[in-house]
């Protein structure tokens, strides 16, 4: 797993070392933008507002839309506006969609970022909002948090959502299975493809859901 760098476009390879996560954060992901598109109400070609956007791997997930990518600098990243995410740089009730994948955990005030989507969605628009549960230590020195189902509910609540759904993207077996890559020693590493093929076949038969690797959730201006 690279647990330094950003995702620049979406490959996946049964012999990466992130080939786990991917594999169970992308399917959930894109149908939960199909959701949120067909949930924010808009009337025409949604405007869609990736804050944190990087280099854009998920601009696809939106085709049809008018999409716009914000983040905080230029580096590893192709954004529209460059701003922060807890004081974003647009008018309220502008847009119909806010996206924001594997970002909050960097955000000093993770609050901010929730209340600033709310203040810029219209009415009945859409957050589709994720973040780790469990990730290793990544773009240090920025990495504040972790998030359990009800710490994102208390995020989204507090700051007047309401909840669609917060959803776990993997179970635990996975969960293990993605910690055992991270501190494979390089002499083991030949054991990666066996773990990635494996691990799917294994979590079939586990139905404990009180560990998972990221949280998607959808929640909708009132």
């Amino acid at each position: 797993m690279n647990a330094s760098g950003r995702l620049q476009q979406r490959r996946n390879s049964v012999l990466s070392r992130a080939y786990l996560v991917y594999r169970a954060l992308w399917p959930p992901l894109a149908a939960a933008a199909q959701i949120a598109t067909a949930e924010c109400g808009a009337s025409g070609p949604p405007l869609v507002v990736d804050v944190g956007c990087g280099e854009r791997p998920y601009a696809d997930f939106f085709e049809g839309a008018y999409y716009v990518g914000l983040n905080y600098g230029m580096d590893d990243a192709s954004p529209d506006i460059v701003g922060d995410a807890q004081q974003l740089p647009l008018k309220s009730n502008c847009a119909d969609i806010v996206f924001s994948t594997q970002v909050i955990e960097h955000v000093p005030h993770p609050e901010k970022l929730v209340r600033e989507a709310f203040r810029v969605l219209k009415p009945r628009g859409v957050l589709l909002l994720t973040g780790p549960f469990y990730w290793p230590l990544h773009e240090e020195p920025h990495d504040f948090y972790r998030f359990t189902r009800y710490g994102f509910e208390h995020l989204l609540v507090s700051a007047g959502f309401e909840v669609m759904s917060i959803r776990g993207d993997a179970g635990a077996v996975t969960q293990a299975a993605v910690a055992l890559i991270e501190v494979l020693p390089r002499s083991l590493l030949f054991l990666v493809p066996v773990i990635n093929l494996v691990t799917p076949l294994l979590q079939r038969f586990s139905r404990n859901e009180k560990s998972t690797l990221n949280y998607i959730t959808l929640a909708k201006k009132p």
